[in-house]
């Protein structure tokens, strides 16, 4: 009787780790696939990832690109205000032009 009960104890025991063994190979499997997918989703973002980083440092040049101009306007005061003055001017009556002593703008009219 003792037999029968340690091969029963036995036999649980095996189809028991078996079934264990079966079922982590199945969720190793399932986990193996979704790293798969997992990478293939980050290999996509990287790509994405690369184009931002170059439309960035585009973006940047050109910001210092904008911040040059804009700091040589500030440096041309004379010529700056000479063309606001000039805007304000009906175009068809303007003979001539001209920047006198680095400060004031005179307009021949017609």
């Amino acid at each position: 009787m003792f037999k029968w009960i340690l091969c029963m104890a036995f036999v649980l025991s095996l189809l028991f780790c078996g079934w264990r063994e079966y079922d982590a190979q199945r969720r190793l499997e399932v986990l193996r696939a979704d790293i798969t997918h997992r990478r293939a989703e980050l290999q996509s973002l990287h790509d994405i990832d690369q184009e931002l980083r170059v439309y960035m440092m585009q973006k940047d040049a050109l910001q210092k690109r904008i911040d040059l101009i804009n700091q040589m306007k500030q440096r041309q005061r004379t010529a700056a205000s000479a063309i606001a003055k000039l805007s304000g001017v009906e175009p068809t009556t303007i003979e001539s032009a001209a920047v006198v002593n680095n400060t004031e703008l005179v307009i021949n009219r017609r």
